[in-house]
């Protein structure tokens, strides 16, 4: 399946409700689930992101729908990239001419 990184930055009103983010963070994560979407890797992030969010998904359509979602809940601000596995990234490169 393709993977997606969501960058996650949270808005002002979800950095208020920042110690109580695990029923909120459940929501997102079923309704991602709801999609087909399979986690590969989660973390909290110091810096411009406050998340990092890298999962397949069985589609683009998935992907914008979970990145809408998480958005919608206006807690959070997503910017969704397409990505590969660093295997797939090298063994295309090594097919390059030279």
């Amino acid at each position: 399946m393709p993977i997606y990184v969501h960058l996650v930055k949270m808005t002002r009103e979800g950095a208020g409700k920042i110690r109580n983010l695990t029923p909120e963070y459940a929501k997102v994560k079923a309704f991602q689930d709801s999609l087909g979407a399979k986690r590969l890797c989660t973390v909290a992030c110091f810096g411009e992101y406050d998340f990092v969010d890298v999962l397949e998904y069985p589609n683009e359509a998935a992907a914008l729908k979970a990145a809408g979602y998480s958005a919608s809940t206006g807690m959070v601000q997503v910017q969704t990239l397409p990505a590969c596995r660093i295997e797939d990234f090298l063994k295309l490169m090594s097919e390059l001419p030279t």
